[in-house]
């Protein structure tokens, strides 16, 4: 009677996942098919999709599984978080769509500018162009993030960096490039960086490095410090005093903040 249990158990979940649209294929359930009407589980990835009788309303048949370094997708599939799009290509296995191939990320590895979203936080992209395995979109090199390395103007920015200078590179193709540096307390900044957390702007000029971009002067926050009111204002803060004016903000006022 225990097996028999087990047995029923198994059948309703499989029955349910089937009036889902889903249904697993295998013991490990590492593949299994979905009409594109739902939504691919997270951490999977569309190996595969073609018109059947499976899935009505004009909806694709979806054959889903877990990733894996070096597997080919379509390229409607979300990219999960540890991977990146490393090619592009025509393929008969992805319906109307065209066909990819992730891998893990590693310093130096060459990506598709399609998957641009999925960059690890601790990568940025250090040069690109129309070349290589990407079809129609652009090739980028990405790298692990360090203090004063040179990054193209469409890299995102790890959350503890600033700008510090910007110029043109041809290595970056239609892109500016940039230099970033870990931030610290009263580091001079290019106006195009984001602001990292706990930082804020105290001083706005001129900064020959930053090209057509204002610079200034990044502070780490404390109680009643004055900020310039282009500065973002940290979680935990307010504007106890302003606005007023103050040589160092230049064509911006000042304002005083607080958390007490």
């Amino acid at each position: 009677m225990k097996f028999a249990g087990i047995w029923l158990g198994r059948l309703v979940a499989v029955l349910a996942m089937v009036a889902g649209g889903l249904v697993w294929f295998g013991g490990a359930a590492q593949a299994a098919t979905v009409c594109g009407s739902q939504t691919v589980p997270p951490g999977y990835v569309i190996t595969s999709e073609s018109l059947t009788s499976a899935c009505t309303g004009g909806y694709l048949t979806e054959t889903i599984q877990l990733p894996y370094n070096g597997i080919a997708i379509c390229d409607n599939t979300p990219i999960p978080g540890g991977y990146v799009l490393t090619a592009n290509y025509t393929t008969n296995n992805c319906g109307s769509y065209q066909g990819g191939t992730l891998n893990t990320p590693y310093s130096g590895i060459t990506i598709c500018g399609n998957g641009n979203g999925a960059i690890p936080g601790s990568y940025v992209i250090t040069s690109e162009g129309p070349s290589g395995p990407c079809g129609q979109y652009y090739s980028e090199v990405i790298r692990t993030v360090a203090n004063g390395i040179q990054i193209c103007g469409n890299s995102p920015i790890p959350g503890t960096y600033a700008i510090t200078s910007n110029y043109t590179l041809s290595a970056c193709g239609i892109y500016q490039a940039a230099t970033i540096t870990t931030a610290y307390n009263g580091m001079s900044f290019c106006g195009n960086s984001p602001v990292p957390a706990g930082y804020v702007i105290t001083g706005n000029r001129t900064i020959s490095s930053c090209g057509q971009y204002l610079g200034g002067t990044l502070s780490t926050v404390y109680n009643g410090i004055t900020v310039c009111t282009d500065s973002p204002i940290p979680a935990g803060y307010w504007v106890s005093a302003g606005y007023f004016q103050s040589t160092a903000c230049g064509m911006y006022q000042a304002e005083k903040l607080s958390n007490s």
